[in-house]
């Protein structure tokens, strides 16, 4: 346990014991709250080539990017993370004629929020697609992947998906923080529900591998045998609950090294190509396609 996290701990423990309820709303504070990092150079390169745009979502303004023309492909980042994190895809997807949208979520990147969740998460990729979509496919990392197997339950728009090192469920590093923060466990199912309580959320709603289930369109689950954060088992649960979705494990690329990777990369890609694109929505970029798209449908233009 590093000194953060020990000053941290002895300062809830404390607070814990004179105001419980302050404790435990600092608690579901901590665990909503992601943080936020600077991007590193290869992400910024490939934000240079892409064109910037924001759009709107439960009343916050979050900020989006596009590249290329053609069929639309969502990025979803993780857990703190950016849209710009699942950069290494961009190239080949743009090569193969498929244009390209992330964003950063809300409470991460550049975008507006100090706070988010599996469902707003979810509602900003479904306003997304109302502005931009539908999509050919979606791509999502880690929680980018648990949330887009919950917005594919409920209607997102589009043809494909794949997910990344995709966490089961919130309620596991939920409990890791309990446990960390020294709650004792006898405590811990009703802090859990606390939290559903006082957020709206119900951890079984938000359960991957069950949303998984009620999912209509082809999957392709990937997932590294040495990933620490994630665990393989996690990976193979939505691959037996999606009806028809392939599992393609790898081994030694972890949580994150996995995005960056060429043979994962180059997998997702033909996964994509299997399959023809829902009906074409906007068309992405600043070629002649897109500004044709622009001149003769206004009415349609996003914000």
């Amino acid at each position: 346990m590093n000194l953060a996290l020990r000053t941290l701990r002895t300062a809830i423990r404390a607070t814990d014991a004179v105001a419980p309820d302050l404790a435990r709303r600092w608690t579901q504070h901590l665990f909503t709250t992601p943080p936020r990092h600077a991007a590193p150079e290869a992400e910024r390169a490939a934000l240079r080539r892409a064109c910037p745009f924001r759009f709107s979502s439960g009343g916050l303004r979050l900020q989006g990017w596009s590249w290329g023309e053609g069929p639309a492909v969502l990025l979803a980042h993780g857990w703190g993370g950016r849209g710009s994190q699942l950069h290494a895809f961009v190239r080949p997807l743009l090569a193969e004629g498929y244009s390209v949208l992330a964003f950063d979520g809300p409470g991460h990147g550049r975008s507006e929020g100090r706070t988010a969740s599996v469902p707003t998460f979810a509602q900003a990729m479904r306003d997304l697609a109302a502005a931009r979509g539908p999509f050919h496919a979606v791509i999502g990392h880690s929680f980018g992947g648990a949330t887009a197997a919950y917005a594919l339950s409920r209607g997102l728009p589009a043809s494909r998906a794949v997910l990344i090192a995709a966490p089961e469920s919130p309620r596991i590093f939920y409990l890791e923080l309990l446990e960390a923060l020294g709650f004792p466990g006898a405590r811990h199912e009703a802090l859990l529900a606390s939290l559903e309580r006082d957020f709206g959320v119900r951890f079984d709603d938000v359960h991957g591998p069950s949303r998984a289930r009620e999912i209509r369109v082809p999957g392709l689950v990937i997932h590294d045998a040495s990933d620490r954060e994630v665990p393989m088992a996690h990976g193979e649960a939505y691959a037996a609950a999606w009806p028809g979705a392939k599992l393609v494990r790898t081994q030694g690329l972890g949580h994150r090294r996995i995005l960056r990777d060429a043979e994962v990369v180059a997998k997702t890609v033909a996964f994509l190509g299997e399959g023809a694109p829902l009906a074409t929505g906007p068309v992405q970029g600043e070629g002649p396609r897109s500004l044709e798209w622009h001149l003769f449908q206004r009415d349609l233009r996003y914000a």
